[in-house]
């Protein structure tokens, strides 16, 4: 796929990627996947794997990417208390909230 740098979306893309990079606690693999993802003209807060939090709305490619590599928790949830943390339901790929989870 071919993009153009000087678009607005691109330019979007990588305004959105550089306000993540700052804000959001990343390995460096997560920063060069998310980078390469957003260079190449998508959005961050889409995701390539289609996985979805548990109101069905697509989650951004940071997440997508932890879930897909084996990890959906982290230090960057310590704020969260684990009665707060939904459940990732494997057959449905998306998460599920604890209340509906038997």
């Amino acid at each position: 796929m071919r993009f153009d740098r000087k678009s607005a979306d691109y330019e979007a893309n990588m305004e959105a990627f550089e306000d993540m990079d700052l804000y959001v606690p990343m390995t460096r693999a997560e920063r060069t996947a998310l980078r390469s993802w957003a260079r190449k003209g998508y959005d961050v807060e889409t995701n390539p794997w289609g996985y979805t939090d548990c109101d069905g709305w697509p989650l951004n490619y940071l997440q997508a990417y932890r879930l897909k590599n084996g990890y959906s928790s982290g230090p960057w949830d310590y704020w969260k208390g684990p009665a707060q943390q939904p459940l990732w339901d494997d057959t449905a790929k998306c998460f599920i909230p604890r209340e509906d989870y038997c």
